[in-house]
C-alpha cells in the first residue's frame, strides 16, 4: 500500500510541477494603462537627465539593478553603480550635458509583472559651445513592485547611425596611442630594409597598397615582401633613420600620417642619403597598429 502510494506520487509530482503555467506574454496593447505608467517611467529619466535631477534618477532604479551603457564594458552593478558611471558628475550645469530628447519607435512585452521595452531615441547634447545628436538604442527591463513599475536592468547602445557618425569623426590620439603609433611605423621602415619578414607579416595586413616611386603599378605585401628580401639579400643595410615632422589625421580607428622622412643607406659598398615626403595609413586592428598602405615622394637631391 505504501509502495504503491509513493510510486503514485513520483509520478503525478512531475504532471503536477508541469501543469504550473508560465507568465503568460501579453502585449503592450493590451495593458494600456500600465504601459503608459512604464513609458512615463522612461520619459522621466530623460527629463531627469535634462534636469540634473540625480533624486529622481534614484527613484526610478531598483536597488539590485543591472545594466550597461555604450562604453561601460562591463555589467553596472546596483543602484549606486548606475549613479557613479552611468549618470552625469555632481557639478554638471544644467545647460551642459543632455538638453533635450526625442523618443521613437517603442514597444513593450509583458511577462507578468516584468516588463520587456525595446525602443530607440535621439538625445541633444550641449559640451561648451558644441551642439550634438545621438541616436541609441535601449532594452529596458521593468518590474512590479508594491510601489509600482520600477527599472530593474537596461542595456543602452549606439544606434548603428550613430556607430557609422562616430567612424567618421576625427579625434585626437592620447599620449599612449600616439607613441604606439609612431613606434608600428618606426618598425615598419626598420623592417623593411632588414628584410625581416616576420615583423612585416604581423604589421602589414594582405590588402596593402603602397605607391612606390617611379613604379607605373600599386605595390602589394607580396611585392612589398619580395622588394624587402631583396634589399637585405643584396647586403643593403640602413645606417639611420629619422622622421623631422609628421602630422596626424586619426578617424575612428583609422590613422593617417604626413611624413617627412631623412634616411642613410648602405648598398653595394656605397653609402647614400635620402630624404623626402610620405603619406602612411595605419588601422587600429585588435590592440595593433597595422600599416594598409603608403605613397613615397622623395626629394630631388
Amino acid at each position: 500500500m505504501r509502495t504503491h502510494l509513493a510510486i503514485t506520487l513520483v509520478l503525478t509530482l512531475p504532471i503536477s510541477v508541469m501543469s504550473v503555467p508560465a507568465a503568460a506574454q501579453t502585449r503592450g496593447a493590451d495593458r494600456p494603462a500600465e504601459s503608459a505608467s512604464i513609458r512615463a517611467s522612461i520619459e522621466s529619466i530623460f527629463q531627469a537627465f535634462v534636469d540634473k535631477d540625480r533624486v529622481k534618477l534614484e527613484s526610478t532604479h531598483g536597488t539590485e539593478w543591472r545594466g550597461f551603457t555604450p562604453w561601460s564594458g562591463h555589467v553596472i552593478r546596483g543602484r549606486d553603480g548606475y549613479m557613479n558611471e552611468a549618470t552625469f558628475p555632481l557639478d554638471l550645469p544644467k545647460a551642459q550635458g543632455m538638453i533635450g530628447y526625442r523618443i521613437g519607435e517603442f514597444d513593450i512585452v509583458f511577462y507578468g509583472d516584468t516588463a520587456v521595452v525595446s525602443f530607440q531615441a535621439e538625445v541633444d547634447r550641449l559640451q561648451g559651445t558644441d551642439k550634438s545628436t545621438q541616436k541609441l538604442t535601449f532594452v529596458d527591463v521593468y518590474h512590479k513592485d508594491p510601489g509600482g513599475w520600477i527599472q530593474v536592468a537596461s542595456n543602452t547602445s549606439l544606434h548603428p547611425d550613430a556607430v557609422w557618425e562616430i567612424a567618421s569623426q576625427r579625434r585626437m590620439l592620447d599620449a599612449d596611442e600616439r607613441a604606439a603609433l609612431m613606434k608600428a611605423r618606426e618598425a615598419v621602415w626598420r623592417a623593411w630594409f632588414a628584410g625581416d619578414q616576420p615583423v612585416l607579416l604581423k604589421l602589414l595586413p594582405p590588402e596593402l597598397v603602397t605607391i612606390e616611386p617611379g613604379s607605373t603599378t600599386f605595390g602589394t605585401r607580396a611585392s612589398t615582401l619580395d622588394g624587402s628580401r631583396g634589399f637585405a639579400a643584396g647586403g643593403g643595410r640602413l645606417t639611420r633613420l629619422a622622421f623631422p615632422s609628421t602630422e596626424i589625421q586619426v578617424y575612428g580607428n583609422t590613422a593617417i600620417l604626413y611624413t617627412s622622412y631623412e634616411m642613410d643607406l648602405t648598398s653595394g659598398g656605397q653609402s647614400h642619403s635620402e630624404h623626402g615626403m610620405a603619406t602612411e595609413v595605419f588601422v587600429m586592428k585588435d590592440g595593433q597598429w597595422l600599416n594598409t598602405g603608403w605613397q613615397l615622394a622623395p626629394s630631388a637631391k
